[in-house]
């Protein structure tokens, strides 16, 4: 019986990886032209022509202090830091936050998709005691624009 049951099992499993490496073939198909294009170097002043005006800067800080709140994340106090030269602007803001690590997780992951000139600098996590099933974690992002001119 049990023999039975493995080799029903085996040849569902077979037919479920046979299905996953065809998935796997046609995404990195589609991934070929999308790293080739990616691949292409761009000059500065492109790169610099991409980045968000500085008029963007307090909607974009709003969106990722948003993002923290929606995914339940308690938040203190968050601090900010304003540098500009040649052109270009960078907002440093360190946010410290408590909640899971999979909130945390999922939180870096959707912040960094939803913008595309957001950088996480560092990272600094502490559990309060082993058994915690919260963590501290202290954010150091980077929202990069272009200066106003």
């Amino acid at each position: 019986l049990f023999a039975v049951v493995a080799v029903v099992l085996g040849q569902r499993w077979d037919a479920q990886a046979v299905k996953l490496q065809a998935e796997a073939r046609e995404l990195r198909a589609k991934a070929r032209p999308a790293a080739a294009a990616a691949s292409a170097p761009i000059s500065v002043q492109q790169w610099q022509a991409s980045l968000p005006p500085s008029s963007d800067r307090q909607q974009r800080l709003a969106d990722l202090l948003e993002l923290s709140i929606r995914l339940d994340l308690n938040g203190a106090r968050t601090e900010h830091r304003l540098s500009t030269g040649e052109g270009l602007e960078r907002l440093r803001v360190t946010m410290p936050v408590t909640g899971s690590y999979g909130q945390v997780r999922r939180f870096i992951a959707a912040a960094l998709a939803h913008d595309p000139a957001l950088s996480l600098d560092a990272v600094k996590l502490r559990r309060v005691s082993p058994m915690a099933a919260d963590v501290d974690a202290e954010l150091q992002w980077s929202l990069h624009g272009r200066a106003a001119q």
